[in-house]
């Protein structure tokens, strides 16, 4: 299996992808497994790391940059697959796949996806992970149906996901693997709880703590989070934003400068700390008593959801999108009304007042993470698609 990512930063299908490649490793080590990025990153140490070998095959700087969030015309006019960067990437990329001599391309990004639906080789069989709402968007909604003939299977992170993929590609047959994550390395008490405080420059106080832990795209929320903040002045509270940059096209994401005035014109620098992404994750949540997600659209399945639940943390999340999958509403968190400042302000307010009630949120999120959203089942399931694949081929 060759694994294929647009880019070698760890955002959450990422994360996600590794959380795979361990399971499978974990229940099939004789598996030949490999690597491909389309740039360099975290990712790739991640992978060698596990024992996976990995190469990065840059994508030319014209492509990088291309966002659904640029005007349509200027992106269908950069994105064309016609033109000539995009043709000789093609053509090295294939030659790659030709050395690799896989039998199954699992892709895990739209322009993966594109990228090796044009370069794969007769024989190679294609898979399609799709973490997004692909009727979101505006280019790939019309490029990938022109090319989903070249792919035998596409897996969708959620049952959410799998419903708005039919509508845009129905002749692909579809399978849902909800992901999950190594819930034993969140698990509360198993690791050390990070110095939130020093690490974001504020001074050190008790506290109820609550993060936001997301890339800085425009969606994720943190406009939201920061006016339910300064609507919720209650002086034990403290709000985290643990993020950054992903992608490679600035028109989809925040900037820290523009989340920094914004927390200087609502009044909260001495309750609001930012602070860049954390390589051990684990111990950013095991300083955390609530998680919140705030996306302002359906998040397709919402990894911090299910890394909150693991830790033990009261989660609070919009209710639409892949969190009703994972959260059962005032049994494993709270789920209030999507883009609502007031709802998530008072529900914010509830868990900071009410400690008995975080802490039965926090212990049934962990149970419910341990028996349904545990990466080790994972593995077992996409050797069995992986299985298919190769059945069908032959």
């Amino acid at each position: 299996m060759l694994f294929i990512n647009p880019i070698g930063e760890l955002g959450g299908a990422e994360r996600s992808l590794l959380d795979s490649i361990w399971s499978l490793k974990h229940h099939y080590p004789s598996l030949e497994l490999e690597l491909l990025t389309f740039a360099p990153g975290p990712l790739i140490d991640a992978a060698v790391d596990m024992g996976v070998p990995a190469q990065v095959l840059m994508l030319p700087k014209k492509l990088q940059l291309i966002g659904e969030s640029l005007p349509i015309v200027e992106a269908l006019l950069k994105s064309s697959l016609r033109a000539p960067a995009a043709l000789a990437f093609t053509a090295r990329l294939r030659a790659v796949l030709r050395h690799s001599r896989a039998d199954i391309l699992h892709t895990n990004g739209i322009k993966a996806h594109v990228l090796t639906a044009l370069a794969r080789l007769p024989g190679q069989n294609l898979l399609w992970h799709v973490h997004d709402f692909l009727s979101w968007r505006p280019i790939m909604r019309n490029v990938l149906p022109t090319l989903q003939g070249r792919a035998n299977l596409a897996i969708a992170i959620s049952q959410a996901v799998a419903a708005d993929m039919r509508t845009v590609l129905p002749g692909l047959p579809i399978q849902v693997v909800l992901n999950g994550i190594r819930t034993e390395a969140f698990a509360r008490g198993s690791v050390e709880p990070l110095d939130l405080d020093s690490l974001s420059g504020l001074p050190a106080a008790p506290a109820v703590r609550i993060g936001l832990i997301a890339t800085y795209a425009h969606w994720k929320g943190h406009e939201l989070f920061l006016e339910a903040a300064a609507r919720v002045r209650l002086p034990s509270a403290r709000y985290y934003i643990i993020g950054g940059p992903v992608y490679l096209s600035r028109a989809s994401q925040l900037s820290e400068a523009f989340l920094r005035r914004r927390i200087k014109e609502l009044e909260l620098s001495q309750r609001v700390g930012l602070l860049p992404f954390q390589r051990e994750p684990a111990r950013v949540y095991a300083a955390l008593d609530i998680v919140v997600h705030a996306s302002t659209r359906p998040e397709p399945f919402g990894r911090t959801v299910a890394e909150g639940m693991a830790a033990g943390c009261a989660l609070l999340a919009a209710a639409e999108g892949g969190p009703l999958e994972q959260i059962r509403d005032r049994v494993d968190g709270l789920l209030v009304t999507p883009r609502d400042t007031d709802a998530l302000a008072s529900s914010l307010r509830l868990l900071v007042e009410n400690r008995g009630l975080r802490q039965d949120f926090a212990r049934a999120a962990a149970t419910r993470a341990r028996a349904d959203l545990d990466a080790l089942r994972i593995g077992p399931t996409l050797h069995r698609i992986y299985e298919q694949l190769t059945e069908v081929r032959a």
